[in-house]
């Protein structure tokens, strides 16, 4: 499981009813794409998120399916429209059991 695991979500707190919301997701995460070999000849385990969902007030608005060409630390961009004041969570998940999520309010006026 990775080491290193930080999540910066960047969105607006609030938003006006039927306005479309930008959402910035970056997760810091010691990428391996399973390619490599060390310098004893034996491949590296992958070790990549596999998996990216975001629920707004637990329906889904976003969903990816990362693969191994995937850089490190990936940042994720997508929209949403603000229908009512709730909460978003951000959910990934990846190989060797790793998991992990944040959640960010929007109050919709």
């Amino acid at each position: 499981m990775s080491k290193t695991s930080r999540t910066l979500v960047t969105m607006p707190a609030t938003a006006q009813k039927g306005d479309i919301v930008e959402i910035r997701i970056i997760v810091q995460h010691d990428m391996e794409s399973g390619f490599r070999h060390t310098e004893t000849g034996q491949r590296v385990p992958r070790d990549i998120i596999r998996n990216f969902l975001c629920t707004y007030n637990g329906d889904e608005v976003f969903r990816v399916e990362l693969h191994p060409g995937m850089g490190a630390n990936p940042m994720i961009i997508f929209t949403t429209l603000a229908t009512e004041s709730g909460t978003l969570e951000f959910q990934w998940s990846g190989d060797d059991g790793y998991a992990s999520h944040t959640t960010s309010q929007l109050v919709v006026t």
